[in-house]
């Protein structure tokens, strides 16, 4: 958990480095929007959309994994099929969620704003649309792994 909260404080002051003192409507050190703001601060919305769910996410991975326990307990009383089904899916669901975890912190990790500000107009349009393409890919990612992980622990409440 604290992991997440100084990488989110870290992106969140590095951005708000990039801004200038003389802000103008919108807080915006440009006179008007120009489009590669706009498209940055679009990237951005999507990152600080998904990040809440992150601690859900490390919820779930818990669940998980205590299911995965006694699942394993159950197992060792008596061996059903449907025992080890379930084991099998929630070992499947506990590396999906990895995975969304780990790709959101690697995009974290690989995003850097000062990036932007050494290459010029294009490269710059280009590299925060590869970058919004990345994190749009870990929301759909995340949006997936958290309903897989509902579902079965739903479906698992219900027996």
């Amino acid at each position: 958990m604290k992991k997440y909260l100084i990488i989110a404080l870290s992106i969140t002051f590095l951005y708000s480095c990039n801004k200038s003192n003389d802000t103008t409507e919108g807080g915006h050190h440009h006179e008007t929007k120009t489009p590669l703001n706009e498209q940055t601060e679009a990237m951005l919305a999507i990152h600080d959309s998904i990040m809440p769910h992150m601690d859900k996410l490390m919820d779930l991975k818990k669940q998980l994994k205590n299911d995965v326990k006694i699942t394993d307990s159950l197992l060792a009383l008596k061996s059903t099929n449907a025992l080890k089904i379930r084991k099998e899916e929630a070992l499947k669901i506990t590396s999906q969620l990895d995975s969304t975890d780990k790709a959101m912190m690697n995009w974290m990790h690989e995003f850097k704003f000062d990036t932007l500000e050494k290459l010029d107009k294009t490269e710059a349009a280009s590299y925060v649309a590869d970058q919004k393409m990345k994190i749009e890919s870990v929301r759909e990612q995340m949006n997936k792994s958290l309903s897989d992980a509902n579902q079965f622990i739903e479906k698992t409440k219900k027996k």
